[in-house]
């Protein structure tokens, strides 16, 4: 009985220091990085494909949504028909009038996550990456001048 409590002695102070240890080593992806400039105006600025067509966004943490202005969403290829728009949310000025839309991708070097949601907005000046897009991502760190989307 001495012997068999020695030996789970020695196989649980085997296993405590395998986990303690963390494990066997693990493979893991490596980390990638999108390095984004800050634009003369102050903001964060990306070409994405959106359908293939490369689209110049704002890249916008706080925005709840990614948002495509109409002729965005047209030479994305994707139908915009303005007697379809409806109130889809409010905006500093008031109601904002648009449609949702799913691209079939949107695409920013080489990071692509799948069935990313979007609005086409009525009057919109810019089209936004917003959090349907960025919350895909690993980390978003902004030094400076200088933000650094982060994947694996």
């Amino acid at each position: 009985m001495q012997k068999l409590l020695a030996g789970l002695a020695v196989v649980l102070l085997a296993v405590g220091a395998f986990v303690w240890s963390g494990g066997a080593a693990r493979p893991s992806a490596p980390t990638k990085e999108i390095i984004l400039e800050r634009s003369s105006d102050g903001h964060f600025y990306a070409d994405v494909a959106v359908n293939g067509h490369t689209i110049r966004f704002l890249i916008d943490t706080g925005a709840g949504a990614v948002a495509l202005t109409e002729e965005d969403a047209r030479e994305a290829g994707i139908t915009v028909d303005s007697t379809q728009f409806r109130s889809i949310g409010e905006g500093p000025s008031g109601m904002v009038l648009g449609t949702f839309v799913t691209p079939d991708s949107v695409a920013l070097q080489g990071f692509a996550p799948a069935d990313i949601k979007a609005a086409v907005v009525q009057g919109a000046s810019v089209s936004l990456l917003g959090q349907p897009f960025l919350d895909r991502l690993d980390e978003i760190v902004i030094r400076k001048d200088v933000m650094i989307l982060r994947y694996s």
